[in-house]
């Protein structure tokens, strides 16, 4: 217990201030927000919330719940990915999915006055409105450096355990979490739920975005983090 107040005092105490956790927790909605866009769009969702989406279309469970319990779940599979680097403080990002949870509960009712698109054209639009939101809000959480959400936590012991480089755990991680929402769907509906083109347009555009967006701000970040 201890080491475990040592450790949480030195990764996340003596970094944590009020401006780097509003940056965190602003970044966390404008993730949810993007992932919001996203389903309204009709097009299919990001890789990492296409297994959630999934799961709550299937059961009727409102789509923030089923996200933070899902991405709690991907706390254990750390642990059984890579048991000897996995920490007890790994066990924080909990609190993180049920906050990104909640943000997307959140975000999903402050755009339900926007009527769903028809215009394929349209869709597209609003496609890429979630990919741009994502992309900020993945900069800016990722900035602050607190804590990560499981998803990365996954990527990362995968990395740690094959000694594969990020991105390619990445690659791995998106198409097993879109295979599970592909297996899924196709067995209780015989249709493709939350997965379509958007999927591989998220896959593919929020680094894209990310790059220019990270280019231009990351210095700026930096220094309103250290004020």
């Amino acid at each position: 217990m201890k080491g475990f107040k040592k450790r949480l005092n030195d990764e996340i105490l003596t970094k944590l201030s009020v401006r780097r956790a509003v940056i965190y927790l602003l970044g966390l909605f404008i993730l949810a927000l993007g992932v919001s866009f996203s389903v309204k769009s009709r097009l299919g969702v990001s890789p990492v919330n296409s297994i959630p989406y999934t799961v709550s279309i299937l059961t009727g469970i409102e789509q923030g719940l089923c996200t933070s319990v899902i991405f709690t779940l991907l706390i254990f599979l750390q642990l059984l990915i890579s048991p000897r680097t996995f920490s007890p403080f790994a066990f924080l990002q909990i609190i993180c999915s049920f906050v990104f949870g909640w943000f997307v509960t959140l975000s999903n009712l402050a755009i339900s006055f926007i009527p769903e698109p028809e215009e394929y054209w349209l869709r597209l639009v609003f496609t890429a409105v979630g990919v741009l939101l994502v992309a900020v809000g993945v900069f800016l959480y990722v900035g602050a450096d607190l804590l990560m959400l499981p998803g990365e936590g996954v990527m990362t012991a995968m990395s740690q355990r094959t000694k594969l480089s990020f991105p390619a755990c990445k690659m791995i991680f998106d198409c097993s979490m879109v295979a599970g929402a592909v297996i899924l769907s196709l067995a209780f509906t015989g249709t493709l739920l939350g997965v379509r083109e958007g999927t591989v347009i998220a896959a593919i555009g929020v680094g894209l975005v990310m790059k220019p967006i990270a280019g231009f701000f990351k210095v700026r970040l930096q220094k309103l983090l250290d004020k």
